[in-house]
């Protein structure tokens, strides 16, 4: 079953239109924090007093060989944040 938009089946959206996941993150990716997603009240609490508020831009620097943490220039420091918990950030690409 297709669509009627004209697309010929494929869909229209595109990668970068999608909300990424922190987990989703590559080396050299530029996200924006656009709120918070349900998760750990205290967690949360965490990455608000590290200045990791709406509005401001993340880039990521460095990810470990396995995956795990992730390294982020944040503000004017840099930032390692374990994936699954990160998660709880919702973010627009830049």
């Amino acid at each position: 079953m297709g669509c009627n938009c004209g697309c010929g089946g494929k869909s229209q959206t595109k990668k970068w239109d999608l909300e990424p996941k922190f987990s989703d993150l590559k080396k050299g990716d530029k996200v924006e924090i656009v709120g918070y997603n349900e998760g750990d009240a205290r967690y949360k609490s965490k990455l608000l007093s590290m200045g990791l508020v709406r509005g401001v831009t993340l880039e990521v620097l460095q990810i470990a060989p396995l995956g795990d943490p992730i390294e982020v220039s944040v503000l004017s420091y840099r930032l390692s944040l374990r994936r699954q918990e990160a998660n709880v950030l919702k973010l627009k690409r830049v």
